[in-house]
């Protein structure tokens, strides 16, 4: 903090100039990831095996957007074996809270796939994560030969809805049951569960990992729960990939294709040496023109995906087998493909409805967020060992996971911002009310929605809202109606066919100014020269320091007016009906496998 005095007193810049070294240091630190935070992960993506041949033998397409979730059933099993690869990406850059916020989503998705289908119904009162546990260990009981239960309507339960993320606490279950995988390693998903979420509220021993990128920029030694943190959540990917694989092996045996289980369940290994060689830098980086759409980044991922289609042809583009890394690398390079040619066309669109690019302003909100997220990780290397800077770590993490997802129109990225907006709470209080945060800290009662409600910030109880629905994928999200709540949380003035594409990318300036703020609160506690170089940065390269207060003030004014919007329709059908208490039915899901 000294060092930053000393630059604080002799001109702001220099503080400046600190801060984007610091963002610099990271993303090079990226291509040196330690062993033990690749390995598994590598071997949890080489189980997807045959997977990527039978979604083409069954119909899917091939040119879906990763982060889409599909308006078919073969389409959204596809999103799920899509978003481990997004998470993947995410572990492969140290953004760890980020790869649990997708992989908390998809691991609880995919529970409720096996509940439905082998009678596992939600008890009254009942955590979330014994739920997903006991489902997860019935359907994986005699894995590959999952049995599939008949389920009548009066054998759901009347408490099948989930609380809303504003209502979680940290739990602490049984181990619960397991599930083995391979020859001799176990898993608990109760376990894993329980793990992803307290981790996303700022709690538990994984906390140590954001302090690590956003404080210790990735730097060695790494924290000792790099590599428990990477195992589980490594098998987390396994038994997602799993479970889309049963639905597969499903699918096809009742569209005739007799042939195509076997090879789906024994095509791979569920345990083998992936290689602790991650993908190349340049396919992990954010999609950006100087970045990840750089021409010879983009010529290199196209190549690689020629040469995945070409194997799913039964070819041998390399003139001949792919090693086991070099497979697993394949498909990962197919999917950042496939974000980077939707990423260009949308500039495409961009150019055609405004006549030209404007690739500065792009810049510019990138260097906003970069600041932000700096600011909020400085802090957190001078508060660490404490609660406060334990949420201005995960502030600085997850503002970055929102900006890599927003540039691929990726819905997380509000989940993302979902743990901004706890963690900026959170440190408000640590910072403006000691005493208070200290009896919210203490309570096993506390949810994220008192930290909110403490900084004062009632008023962005229908923000909170909306931004919880996106950091789930079970039966009772309601995604149209959150989107709805952020698109007129909006500044007026919008043309109404812009402002829903809009919403998204609003919700992330309106959360970034909200961190702006407490960051350079914060900073003025700990040091008032620091603050006031936090604050004179923010005034002469990001926007008017008035400006920023006045932002703030009319964010809560106007989500203060959607305070009762509707939350709309449930965006999940079919069977996925069977799981909420009202049961309506309809047939979003054309095959019907919830």
């Amino acid at each position: 903090m000294a060092e930053y005095e000393d630059m604080a007193a002799t001109e702001s810049r220099h503080v400046l100039e600190a801060l984007i070294a610091r963002h610099n240091a990271r993303m090079l630190a990226m291509a040196e990831m330690p062993p033990e935070a690749v390995k598994p992960v590598m071997s949890a993506l080489l189980t997807i095996g045959y997977t990527d041949y039978a979604f083409r033998k069954l119909g899917v397409n091939v040119n879906r957007p990763p982060s889409s979730y599909g308006g078919n059933w073969i389409d959204h099993l596809a999103w799920g074996a899509d978003s481990v690869y997004a998470a993947a990406r995410l572990l492969f850059c140290g953004q760890f809270l980020g790869a649990a916020t997708i992989l908390r989503s998809q691991f609880e998705r995919w529970a409720e796939n096996a509940a439905y289908n082998t009678g596992v119904v939600h008890r009254q009162g009942e955590s979330i994560a014994s739920y997903a546990g006991r489902a997860w260990a019935k359907c994986h009981d005699n894995y590959p030969f999952a049995r599939r239960a008949i389920r009548s309507a009066d054998s759901i339960t009347d408490d099948a809805a989930r609380d809303s993320w504003d209502e979680e606490v940290e739990q602490h279950s049984p181990d619960g049951p397991s599930i083995n995988i391979g020859r001799d390693h176990t898993v608990y998903p109760v376990q894993l569960m329980e793990s992803m979420s307290n981790f996303l509220h700022g709690h538990g021993p994984w906390v140590d990992l954001v302090h690590w990128e956003t404080g210790q920029l990735l730097s060695t030694p790494a924290p000792n729960s790099l590599a428990d943190s990477a195992e589980k959540l490594s098998d987390v990917i396994t038994l997602i990939l799993r479970q889309i694989r049963l639905c597969l092996a499903s699918l096809a045996q009742e569209r005739g294709m007799d042939d195509l289980p076997l090879k789906i369940f024994t095509s791979s290994p569920e345990r083998q040496n992936g290689g602790e060689e991650p993908p190349k830098l340049p396919s992990l980086l954010p999609l950006l023109p100087a970045s990840g759409l750089k021409a010879n980044v983009v010529a290199g991922l196209e190549d690689a995906a020629k040469a995945h289609s070409e194997v799913m042809r039964g070819k041998r583009p390399a003139g001949r087998l792919y090693r086991d890394d070099e497979f697993a690398h394949l498909h990962f390079y197919e999917r950042r493909a496939r974000a980077v040619d939707w990423a260009l066309t949308a500039f495409d669109m961009e150019k055609e409805s405004n006549g030209e690019l404007d690739f500065n302003y792009l810049d510019g909100r990138n260097f906003r967020y970069i600041v932000a997220s700096e600011m909020a990780g400085i802090i957190s290397v001078w508060l660490k060992g404490t609660p406060a800077g334990d949420a201005a770590a995960s502030c600085s993490s997850s503002l970055r996971t929102a900006y890599w997802l927003w540039l691929e129109d990726d819905d997380r990225a509000l989940a993302a911002l979902r743990i901004v907006l706890e963690q900026a709470a959170r440190m408000r209080v640590w910072t403006e009310k000691p005493e208070r945060a200290e009896k919210l800290q203490a309570s096993s009662a506390t949810a994220p929605r008192d930290w909110v409600k403490a900084a004062g910030w009632n008023r962005l109880s229908a923000l909170t809202r909306a931004l919880g629905e996106f950091s789930h994928s079970h039966a009772n999200v309601r995604l149209d109606g959150a989107r709805e709540i952020l698109e007129k949380i909006q500044r007026e003035g919008l043309d109404p066919e812009d402002s829903i594409h809009l919403a998204r990318g609003h919700a992330l300036d309106a959360l970034t100014i909200l961190l702006l703020g407490e960051a350079i609160s914060t900073a003025k506690k700990l040091s008032p020269s620091i603050g006031d170089a936090f604050m004179e940065i923010v005034d002469d390269v990001l926007m008017d320091k008035d400006v920023l207060a006045e932002n703030r003030e009319n964010l809560l004014n106007r989500t203060l007016a959607q305070k009762n919007a509707p939350r709309g329709d449930y965006s999940f059908h079919g069977p996925a009906s069977a799981l909420r208490p009202d049961r309506k039915e309809s047939s979003l899901e054309s095959d019907g496998k919830f």
